[in-house]
């Protein structure tokens, strides 16, 4: 630069060496360390108190959850029809609930959704492996995959993986050019298609609302409500699941997800609706 001169470069090019030497150096570590669990507690006595099968406090890693999906057709011109899926929010171990806000809807592709119940760790990375696959094929063969061969791919990962201990049940659910479709899968590798399903602890009670209260042709805000109805007797019939009710629907053209509505919220509205006093009062 102007004004500069030869004894103001040397001292540049020496601060610049100094830097560069600093920088490729290995940074000093920290002298506090983590070598052993806090106040000396031993890993393995650690886990056979809490976790152990024989344990009097156990904090077991048992799951719970429910989740339903369903394919309908519109029963007016003005409804658009297509796929209802709908879950819960609870992440729970046990009677330990870890979470309560928990999205069980992953994103596979525009039109296509996965649900999780299981383990929590387990399904998000093997949807995601899915998500990947699904991304890739449509960028290699420019269009979208089908909802068949996406849970055929899922499915045959999870019987790569067969009795190690992964622990999936999940839904994949999507519009393609076939039209609506479910199926199911799960970590031992099995995979059947369905037009009403439900996966978890609280499967059983979300059938119950699906068996009495589905019909092949209804209205969008029937199917949605129907939806929600089911999550939420699941939710009070069954202490693995719980929180919010998050509803995805998936049209033919778009996939609409709606604001997570709260079950206490919606036992009051259905009850409401139906006439049905919460608490019992004797007549005198």
């Amino acid at each position: 630069m102007w004004g500069e001169t030869f004894d103001d470069f040397e001292n540049e090019e020496c601060e610049m060496a100094v830097a560069k030497q600093n920088l490729m150096c290995e940074p000093a570590r920290a002298d506090f360390t983590f070598s052993k669990l806090p106040l000396g507690i031993q890993p393995v006595d650690f886990m056979k108190t809490h976790f152990a099968e024989t344990a009097a406090k156990s904090m077991q890693f048992r799951k719970g959850t429910t989740t339903l999906a369903f394919v309908y057709e519109p029963a007016t011109p003005n409804d658009k029809g297509g796929i209802i899926v709908a879950v819960d929010s609870r992440a729970s171990s046990g009677e330990y609930i870890s979470s309560k806000s928990v999205m069980k809807i992953l994103d596979i592709g525009d039109r296509m959704v996965a649900t999780m119940a299981g383990g929590a760790a387990d399904c998000q990375f093997w949807t995601r492996i899915v998500a990947k696959y699904c991304t890739l094929y449509e960028l290699r063969e420019k269009t979208s995959i089908t909802v068949s061969a996406a849970s055929k791919y899922f499915a045959n990962v999870l019987y790569g993986y067969r009795g190690k201990g992964l622990s999936v049940g999940s839904m994949v659910a999507g519009y393609d050019k076939k039209g609506p479709q479910i199926f199911k899968v799960d970590s031992e590798g099995d995979r059947c298609q369905l037009k009403v399903c439900s996966v978890g602890s609280g499967s059983l009670n979300a059938y119950g609302i699906l068996d009495n209260h589905y019909k092949p042709q209804m209205t969008d805000d029937e199917a949605r409500k129907l939806g929600l109805r089911a999550i939420m007797h699941a939710t009070y019939r069954d202490s693995g699941s719980g929180g919010v009710c998050n509803l995805c629907h998936i049209t033919p053209t778009e996939k609409i997800r709606l604001p997570p509505m709260d079950v206490s919220k919606l036992w009051y509205e259905f009850a409401d609706e139906l006439g049905r006093d919460i608490t019992y009062n004797p007549v005198e």
